[in-house]
């Protein structure tokens, strides 16, 4: 066990919370990330703690910037919604780390067919103020891509979406157009080319077509021959 997760699990049975915050910037990134992690995989493992370590977690990212380490481990919905209390504070959905993601991108990148991220980040957007995950819609990884965009051509399986995540789908890519209405069309048909050349089948399927086309605003045919010419 390194020393920065027994020194949390020491503060944390010594009830000194107020410690543990003030000696989180003395960490290094990666030790961090380390001691976040820590939290969330304790409260996954002992759902009477839950509250209270997430607290922990939000107490910590109330005072200090997270990590930019640890964004490219929000691949579930899970991770998300343990620290989404937290990346309220300090720009926390917005933060992008050296390839220009956020935790959305990389959230949307990895979605898991059995728990989809798309209406529980819709929920968050309606429900709660938060100017920060409006504006993680919006941002372009170095790439080019927004996260709407990530999904679309990082959905291998291009497996359809039940209605109710399609129609929240929907609702965040109309929320990234009010919020920013230019797209990186020219990186986002490069990434649909890849995604094209990645499949053993070297098609793209109807529902991908149709994903895209709502993401350029323009007709399925247009994408179907763009797609023909390359």
């Amino acid at each position: 066990m390194d020393t920065c997760i027994k020194q949390l699990t020491q503060q944390l049975q010594h009830h000194q919370l107020q410690a543990v915050v003030d000696d989180f910037p003395t960490l290094s990134s990666q030790q961090q990330s380390m001691q976040l992690v820590h939290l969330y995989q304790s409260a996954q493992r002992m759902d009477v703690k839950y509250s209270y370590l997430q607290n922990v977690a939000t107490r910590i990212l109330t005072e200090h910037p997270f990590p930019k380490d640890l964004i490219s481990e929000f691949k579930s919905t899970d991770l998300l919604s343990f620290f989404t209390p937290g990346l309220k504070f300090n720009s926390g959905f917005a933060l992008q780390n050296d390839l220009n993601n956020n935790v959305i991108h990389t959230l949307f990148s990895h979605c898991d067919a059995n728990k989809l991220p798309f209406n529980y980040v819709r929920s968050l957007m309606l429900f709660e103020s938060n100017e920060s995950l409006l504006q993680a819609l919006t941002q372009a990884n170095s790439a080019g891509l927004t996260p709407v965009a990530c999904y679309i051509t990082c959905n291998i399986e291009q497996t359809s979406l039940p209605k109710h995540e399609f129609s929240a789908l929907l609702a965040l890519m109309e929320a990234q157009f009010k919020q920013h209405e230019n797209i990186n069309t020219a990186a986002f048909l490069n990434a649909l080319i890849n995604l094209k050349n990645t499949l053993s089948s070297h098609t793209l399927n109807e529902y991908t077509v149709l994903l895209a086309s709502a993401y350029l605003r323009c007709k399925t045919e247009k994408i179907e021959s763009y797609l023909q010419q390359h």
